[in-house]
């Protein structure tokens, strides 16, 4: 997965000492499954390790996740970040 500069910049913002933003999925939504984004404590780097600031949730989530990237919008009163799965899982 790529982590483009503004999500970094932004992760470096929003995460304290020793969290990492964990990406995971979980059952629901339209196509059965739903993107999670959650502040999880960094435990090491490991497999499932995405640069310093990120981790897949699992196993299951690398494997649909890792191609594509996470990014960060801020437009106006919207601010978030944006999960844009591989071409290949959509």
């Amino acid at each position: 997965m790529v982590i483009t500069q503004k999500a970094q910049d932004q992760l470096k913002q929003v995460l304290g000492s020793g969290e990492v933003l964990e990406i995971g999925l979980k059952g629901g939504g339209c196509s059965g499954l739903m993107i999670t984004l959650e502040k999880a404590e960094l435990t090491g780097t490991t497999e499932l390790s995405i640069g310093e600031k990120a981790k897949f949730a699992d196993q299951m989530s690398q494997k649909y996740l890792q191609g594509g990237s996470l990014d960060y919008k801020d437009e106006g009163f919207s601010k978030r970040f944006v999960v844009n799965p591989s071409e290949g899982t959509r």
